[in-house]
């Protein structure tokens, strides 16, 4: 299967189908986060071992000199003279920026205690919406253990009852076609959002005591760290740059007088905004993108294979190398999709990592 990215090549940024994978693990999300860029590491190592003349040449977690003399650690780095580190030819660096869920407001104003027939609204009011949609929760009633709450809205007449457990959540959004949803505790994103999401926001109930039911409020962001993360890249390669071919910019060599390429190979791709994208097109010699999908994938073959609770362990560039099972876990992805896996934004095709003319390169599948 060679899977269509162009349905995840959006004009606006919303929240990443890798993220209602990642929820149905019911993980912190600092744990599971490092592991969807351990994840993109181990897919890019997978790309890299397909080329003998590159394996043979590669440095894994090396650190690299610049023309500032500054040491820029990267994942993947390729000499000429592996042994001496010399002759640099090409760097690859993997970047991944979730989602980040933020209280909202602070302090106490992100939390709402009620009674029993009490409620709150959530107001979703996206600039590109039509018109503003409320929701409202009402606390029904509660136990010791759980509150069974009522969902209603502004948009239609739907009207949902669930229960939740103490330190449980549901999480209330609205699609790119301004519909609004909700997950159930414990429930798959995947399975009950099937559109792309514009706004989420998740409500969790944090304790029940003395007959009040208090919940906490979240906002869920498209990845606000990418114009860092957009920005650091874009200074190691130029720094790189610099130093082994004595200019700054990418637009000032042709390819033939390159000695090196930095490529910049990135996941959760919606997550990023259009200046984002801007600088890392700019200053970035190729910007690679594997799709959600692939991801996903990735996920559910490891969970297949090791189980939920030892999958997690075996997302390691350094399991990758040394354990076969890793292997053949990240062989079985490629070749579900045909080798498809690193897609050229510039270039807008699928892509496979090479070596010629003593240069790292990507060629067109």
């Amino acid at each position: 299967m060679i899977y269509d990215i162009s349905q995840e090549l959006r004009d606006f940024t919303y929240i990443t189908n890798v993220y209602k994978c990642i929820a149905a693990y019911n993980l912190k999300g600092h744990q599971i986060g490092r592991k969807i860029g351990d994840m993109l590491e181990i897919i890019t190592m997978g790309g890299v071992y397909k080329c003998p003349e590159l394996l043979r040449r590669l440095d894994t977690e090396g650190k690299l000199e610049g023309f500032t003399t500054a040491g820029h650690k990267v994942e993947f780095g390729f000499y000429n003279d592996l042994q001496h580190k010399e002759g640099l030819f090409g760097a690859v660096e993997c970047k991944c920026v979730g989602v980040e869920e933020t209280t909202a407001g602070k302090g106490q104003a992100c939390l709402r205690k009620l009674h029993d027939t009490e409620s709150f609204t959530l107001d979703f009011n996206g600039r590109w919406m039509d018109a503003q949609i409320v929701q409202t929760i009402t606390l029904l009633s509660h136990d010791d253990h759980s509150a069974t709450i009522r969902l209603t809205n502004s948009k239609n007449s739907d009207v949902y009852e669930i229960i939740i457990s103490v330190d449980g959540n549901i999480k209330i959004i609205v699609d790119e076609n301004q519909n609004i949803l909700h997950t159930t505790p414990n429930g798959n994103m995947l399975d009950e959002i099937p559109g792309i999401i514009r706004i989420c926001k998740t409500i969790k109930l944090d304790k029940i005591s003395d007959g009040i039911c208090q919940f906490s409020l979240y906002n869920c962001l498209t990845g606000p760290q990418t114009i860092e993360k957009a920005k650091q890249a874009s200074l190691v390669a130029m720094d790189l740059r610099k130093k082994i071919d004595g200019c700054w910019g990418k637009e000032e060599l042709s390819d033939d007088d390159r000695n090196m390429n930095f490529l910049h190979v990135i996941c959760e791709f919606s997550h990023w905004e259009e200046k984002s994208r801007n600088v890392i097109k700019t200053c970035i010699d190729h910007n690679i993108i594997v799709p959600d999908a692939i991801v996903i994938k990735a996920f559910e073959v490891f969970e297949e294979k090791f189980g939920i609770r030892q999958m997690l362990d075996k997302i390691s560039k350094n399991n990758y190398a040394k354990e076969a099972d890793v292997k053949e876990a990240i062989e079985h992805v490629f070749t579900f999709f045909d080798n498809h896996i690193f897609y050229d934004i510039a270039l807008e095709s699928y892509v496979k990592f090479d070596y010629q003319n003593n240069k790292l390169v990507v060629t067109r599948i």
